[in-house]
């Protein structure tokens, strides 16, 4: 059943304090396997553009969880959020960056303006349909995207997203979801992006034992090189103008 848009941006706005309350602690990134897998996420967004100089925006900036280290990278770095709250303690992070309170559903920016947009985790928490049609024409010709987000035929993910009360415990919004490697290639090319890469990763848990993580790595290499790799627990998606 199609969620209604409006009810599903006042649930993210509800949601946003939710995070300030847990200090994001649901996701992990402190622990010392959710350092890597940050650090890992930093990268590729990172990576989305050569010419540190072009104009970047990040979708879903949150808190700043991402936005602080893009704005060291990035200069001309731009950020939204549907969040007032988080954008509050965001731009104290990165005093750098622009930010701006939007609906990444309808971006209120000139056609054919970024060089890059990027996010981490916040594609599952929209109309990725629409959000992404609404991306395209907001880059310039041979602008790219880069997201990172979870990987819905991944075990844990699937139980987390389909049966509400885990999705509960481990704090995810009502509305968020999740979407395969194929359905967002579709997705992808319907908007007309070309240059189409979704890349399945990531065994590495953030409660992963500091001890085992040297293990764990080494495993993710192996299955990389196996069918079992389209199970990793995350998607890297990157798509051109």
């Amino acid at each position: 059943m199609k969620v209604d848009l409006e009810e599903r941006l006042h649930r993210e706005k509800q949601h946003g304090r939710v995070i300030i309350a847990t200090e994001e602690k649901n996701w992990g990134w402190n622990t010392p396997a959710g350092q890597i897998r940050w650090q890992r996420r930093l990268d590729y967004l990172s990576g989305a553009l050569s010419d540190r100089n072009g104009k970047v925006l990040e979708i879903g900036a949150g808190s700043g969880t991402f936005t602080t280290a893009l704005a060291q990278t990035f200069p001309n770095l731009v950020a939204v959020d549907i969040s007032e709250d988080l954008l509050d303690i965001a731009a104290q992070k990165a005093p750098t960056a622009q930010f701006h309170y939007m609906d990444a559903h309808n971006l209120e920016f000139p056609d054919n303006y970024f060089d890059a947009i990027v996010g981490c985790s916040v594609l599952h928490h929209l109309d990725w349909d629409l959000a992404i049609r609404g991306f395209y024409p907001k880059l310039k010709s041979g602008g790219v995207i880069r997201f990172s987000e979870p990987n819905l035929l991944n075990p844990q993910i699937f139980l987390q997203k389909n049966i509400p009360a885990i999705k509960r415990r481990l704090g995810d919004s009502p509305d968020e979801y999740a979407f395969t490697e194929w359905e967002i290639r579709q997705i992808l090319k319907r908007a007309g992006f070309s240059n189409i890469r979704v890349t399945p990763y990531e065994f590495l848990h953030p409660s992963t034992p500091k001890p085992w993580i040297l293990a764990i790595t080494k495993l993710e290499e192996a299955l990389s090189k196996t069918p079992l790799h389209y199970i990793g627990g995350s998607l890297l998606i990157e798509a051109t103008k």
